[in-house]
């Protein structure tokens, strides 16, 4: 028989033991399985519908019918999107249930889909597209699901609200339409305006060809500045040289100070023609002066 000491270490394990069952419980929850959770999505959906909750509703018999297609699902989905003003999607998951009811041979159920067929027909919206004359185009995709062509002529059954129409064709631009669409049921017409031409491809900008006149003339400028000088030069010489009398004294005085002045601004000026002028060309100009003994001769040299 166990002793005092004994039973109170073995108690001490069970109490322990006890602790840990719980934890280790909790952390492997049971996972359900497809058709479990479907059924609770479905009995999920039923609550939110009774409560008001249609579009919590609509959502949890989305999910369920995905998890278990049955048609007790669909028929609750469809009634929920009639509620919240989907007309055309509430419309075609009735006529699949009233078609799936047929093959059941559930009559119940058949009825049901088909009375509510006929009571939503006559208020389906519908639009019209209204093509360019060309019809030069080559996809449609209405709310980014594309439309096959033999539709584009036909009526479009959508829900009431915002749509968005995708329009693409050869060399053209893709051009999207924002359209609202209406409860009324009579024709809404969406107008698709013709398509602009692709942009053509950007290229490389052109490299600027050398300005040639430029250095030309800053060569030019340079030139005659340079024969100023030498022009002004030579005549001061001349006008120091010459005699107090000299009647030609104060014509060569002008002429040389009118020479100095001209020739600086027309250096200065080739001077920044060359400064700022693209790079050296092959075609090259120049003027050159050379001193003579009773004035200055020009000479223009190129090269090209």
């Amino acid at each position: 028989m166990p002793s005092v000491a004994s039973r109170a270490r073995l108690a001490g394990v069970a109490s322990l033991l006890a602790l840990f069952v719980p934890v280790a419980a909790q952390a492997a929850p049971v996972e359900l399985s497809t058709e479990a959770r479907a059924d609770q999505l479905f009995r999920a959906g039923e609550k939110k519908f009774d409560s008001g909750d249609y579009a919590g509703a609509c959502h949890d018999f989305s999910e369920s019918l995905k998890l278990g297609p049955k048609l007790g699902t669909l028929l609750n989905l469809a009634l929920c999107h009639e509620t919240v003003g989907k007309p055309v999607t509430a419309w075609h998951e009735f006529s699949h249930a009233a078609a799936w009811a047929a093959q059941n041979g559930q009559r119940d159920r058949y009825e049901f889909a088909t009375q509510h067929v006929r009571a939503l027909e006559p208020k389906l919206p519908r639009v019209v597209l209204q093509l360019p004359a060309d019809r030069a185009i080559d996809g449609l995709d209405l709310d980014g699901e594309p439309v096959p062509e033999p539709r584009w002529y036909l009526p479009l059954y959508l829900d009431p609200g915002e749509h968005r129409l995708g329009v693409t064709a050869p060399g053209k631009q893709r051009a999207t339409i924002a359209f609202r669409v209406t409860s009324s049921p009579s024709d809404q017409l969406v107008y698709v305006p013709p398509l602009a031409d692709e942009r053509p491809a950007t290229s490389a900008p052109a490299v600027a060809a050398p300005d040639g006149t430029r250095r030309t003339l800053g060569f030019v400028g340079l030139g005659v500045g340079l024969a100023g000088v030498v022009t002004g030069a030579t005549f001061g010489a001349l006008a120091i040289a010459s005699e107090p009398r000299d009647p030609a004294l104060h014509g060569r005085a002008t002429i040389a100070t009118t020479a100095f002045v001209a020739g600086a601004a027309f250096g200065a000026v080739g001077g920044f023609l060359l400064w700022t002028s693209p790079p050296k060309s092959r075609n090259e100009a120049a003027l050159t002066a050379a001193p003579q003994r009773d004035g200055a001769a020009l000479r223009l040299t190129a090269s090209f």
